[in-house]
């Protein structure tokens, strides 16, 4: 297994964050909350990247991979969006919220909650990194902001290699622990109905409680953000390349795989 060296092909100082133009996205309070959730679930990553870490103990090139690459990448993208929000909206209390984030979710970042093998684990890692890989790509479709949307750009780029490191990985525990494509496709379907987890709800829920003027925020209150984000989903989101993604791990047969990305294409937006 060969995974990505670890050198950077971006840093803050190369996002020009002087240029940002806030009059085309200051009054946007769903792209404030959905940029500031986002920068509060990145930087958590330091989280996740342990748990990683701890699974997958005995395997150097990997937990070196996830050290010294995919975790602080992944901080990267936080700390980057982080310095996005607060020069357009730079009375938020970012600390505040994050630190609500941190304590409200750091419960569910637990080694027991990953895979139930090194395999299928990387498997579910996939569905992961297409979800943000295409979250990213929209985000740089939607983007009223041309700084916002090079930035995304860039996030979308790393998300992508991250899915290829991880599906390496995949491949490699496969070879050594096969599981059926049954087993394989069970674990990616567990996965993708998590789209509505828990980190995303409570990011979302601590930007609110971190600037409005109220006690709580509401599952209800969630549904609501979410559906005006569903509008950028219809007219943004790479539907297509993140279908491909989905189902690149169950290794099909390549007529077979064609049939099922256009279902699942059609199946998708039905259900956006």
């Amino acid at each position: 297994m060969h995974l990505s060296p670890f050198q950077r092909r971006w840093s803050l100082d190369d996002i020009p964050y002087d240029q940002v133009d806030r009059t085309m996205i200051a009054d946007d309070r769903d792209w404030f909350y959905l940029l500031a959730a986002s920068s509060f679930v990145e930087i958590l990553s330091d989280l996740y990247a342990r748990n990683l870490g701890d699974y997958y103990a005995g395997d150097d090139e990997t937990c070196t991979w996830l050290a010294r690459k995919w975790g602080p990448e992944e901080v990267q993208h936080g700390e980057a969006l982080k310095r996005y929000v607060l020069s357009v909206w730079p009375d938020f209390d970012w600390q505040r919220g994050f630190d609500g984030f941190r304590a409200d979710y750091a419960p569910y970042c637990e080694t027991a909650r990953l895979g139930p093998t090194r395999a299928l684990e990387m498997a579910a890692r996939c569905v992961v990194e297409t979800g943000t890989s295409s979250f990213y790509g929209m985000l740089r479709q939607a983007s009223p902001e041309p700084v916002l949307a090079a930035l995304a750009g860039h996030i979308r780029e790393d998300e992508i290699g991250h899915y290829k490191g991880f599906y390496r990985i995949y491949r490699d525990y496969q070879g050594r622990e096969p599981h059926s494509r049954w087993r394989v496709a069970r674990e990616i379907w567990r996965r993708v109905a998590e789209v509505d987890s828990e980190d995303a709800y409570l990011a979302v829920k601590n930007v609110s409680l971190a600037c409005e003027s109220r006690a709580a925020f509401t599952r209800g209150d969630f549904r609501a953000f979410r559906n005006r984000i569903r509008v950028w989903m219809r007219r943004y989101y790479p539907f297509q390349p993140a279908v491909k993604m989905l189902l690149t791990p169950l290794d099909l047969p390549a007529s077979v795989q064609r049939l099922m990305v256009s279902f699942m294409v059609g199946g998708a937006r039905l259900i956006v």
